[in-house]
């Protein structure tokens, strides 16, 4: 009796096989330190009353000391994301060529891949991937005729991430030599507005639904997994993206926070007396008035503060947490100052945000191949009529980290590639650029005008030979 089996043999009492379920095979990150780094408002500074102590004024009045917090792990976690997805993944189909089969099936890949809107949610899952360490999706089908692929099926088939972000538990099973005989997660939702905890497990060949009831739990569903593989990809990784950067981030937010309390400490003016005082303060309509004695003076005291150094610190600081992120500071104020610089320099700025996607990538091709699998198996069980040919559609997924395009730079590459000749036809590049409600039309106009000017043209050289 293999593993799996022996632990969801159903003489078991379902808590002992829950808590052998929920024995995690891989290490990951709690989320819920995680989070302490990863949002903001959970940052120490916010909850520190030892070194950032409010002052009770002799009136009562308590004045609070200044708390300011960064995100500086969810912006980069963000700035990940977008350099891997922003630009969308992109399938390359081989092996197809000169069969109409196998094409048919790569455009159905590519229409499942669309519909599911794949590329919204390799977003989403890359800001769960990068922040909480893991993610899982799962491929499902439901009943709604439709030609979406190409062909007439009765089935549409979805997809949906989890992870501990959204308050999912994840539990991987793996065995010894890494391969997943088991997913489980857990989650609560609400039912009759009463929070109800499910949890959830699929091997190879059965999709298990338990529901907790009081302090046991109840079996709900119990399903054939008809692909006859886990119906979903899980992908996780050892540390965060902003893995041991959070201590610049906490000497930022100390050390503006500190120089807060200054500032306001000394923003009211001090007025100096020299001397001795004649009489009272005289107040004017526009002005006041004061008499001191011989030699006296009557000033406002300026503050003097060195804000020179304290920029620098602060400066230093964050671009040490982004050189060492391997990610660029690419906020407004950065990039204005770069100017109107060309498609080779913008290149070379981001050359380490490219190495840093290249050495991101390994993890997520692996998952996309592995995901690509599961919806070949949902494939060939949708149009059996191309079951034995679905294996032979080669997918390569290609990441392009992202990078502003210059479509002049590319296009006069690929005109030199071609020796100078034109890479669009006239009406391709009329229909390109979106101003014509008749690209056809409008190329025959153009057309017309030019057999006109050429006609023109030849016409008045022979009246200039006459």
């Amino acid at each position: 009796m293999d593993e799996i089996t022996a632990i969801l043999d159903n003489t078991r009492p379902v808590d002992n096989i829950i808590n052998d379920l929920k024995e995690k095979s891989v290490t990951v990150p709690s989320w819920d330190k995680l989070l302490k780094d990863y949002e903001p408002t959970e940052h120490e500074i916010v909850s520190d009353t030892v070194t950032r102590k409010d002052k009770v004024r002799s009136n009562g009045d308590t004045e609070r000391a200044s708390r300011i917090y960064i995100g500086l792990e969810k912006l980069l976690t963000k700035r990940m994301t977008e350099f891997m997805f922003a630009i969308p993944v992109k399938r390359v189909y081989h092996n197809i060529e000169d069969n109409e089969t196998r094409q048919s099936i790569a455009k159905a890949i590519e229409a499942i891949y669309k519909y599911a809107r794949i590329d919204s949610e390799n977003i989403k899952r890359g800001n769960a991937y990068f922040a909480s360490c893991e993610v899982f999706t799962i491929w499902y089908t439901v009943e709604s005729p439709n030609t979406l692929y190409g062909f007439k099926s009765k089935y549409k088939l979805k997809c949906k991430t989890y992870s501990p972000m959204d308050g999912v538990r994840l539990y991987p099973l793996l065995d010894e030599l890494g391969d997943m005989i088991a997913m489980s997660f857990e989650y609560t939702r609400k039912v009759k507005n009463e929070e109800v905890t499910f949890f959830e497990t699929y091997t190879s060949n059965i999709h298990y639904k338990w529901k907790q009831q009081g302090n046991g739990w109840e079996l709900v569903k119990l399903e054939p997994v008809v692909i006859m593989k886990i119906p979903g990809v899980y992908t996780y990784r050892p540390v965060p993206i902003y893995h041991g950067l959070s201590y610049i981030r906490k000497e930022i937010e100390y050390t503006l926070s500190r120089n807060s309390d200054v500032i306001a400490y000394n923003s009211a003016p001090i007025l100096k007396i020299a001397g001795g005082m004649k009489g009272g303060e005289d107040k004017g309509e526009s002005r006041r008035v004061y008499r001191v004695e011989q030699n006296g003076d009557v000033s406002y005291v300026s503050w003097a503060q060195s804000i020179e150094a304290l920029k620098y610190h602060v400066d230093t600081l964050v671009k040490l947490f982004w050189s060492q992120s391997q990610m660029p500071d690419i906020s407004f104020e950065n990039m204005k100052s770069l100017g109107n610089i060309g498609f080779d320099a913008r290149q070379t700025l981001l050359t380490d945000a490219h190495l840093k996607v290249g050495d991101e990538s390994g993890a997520w091709i692996e998952t996309f191949e592995r995901e690509c699998s599961v919806i070949r198996a949902f494939l060939k069980m949708m149009n059996v009529s191309w079951k034995d040919e679905v294996d032979n559609v080669e997918v390569e997924h290609v990441i392009t980290p992202f990078i502003q395009n210059d479509e002049k730079s590319e296009i006069e590459k690929w005109v030199t590639a071609s020796g100078g000749k034109a890479v669009v036809s006239q009406l391709e590049a009329i229909k390109n650029l979106g101003i014509s409600t008749d690209p056809q039309e409008t190329l025959s106009q153009i057309q017309k005008e030019d057999a006109e000017a050429s006609k023109s043209r030849i016409s008045n050289i022979f009246e200039q030979s006459e």
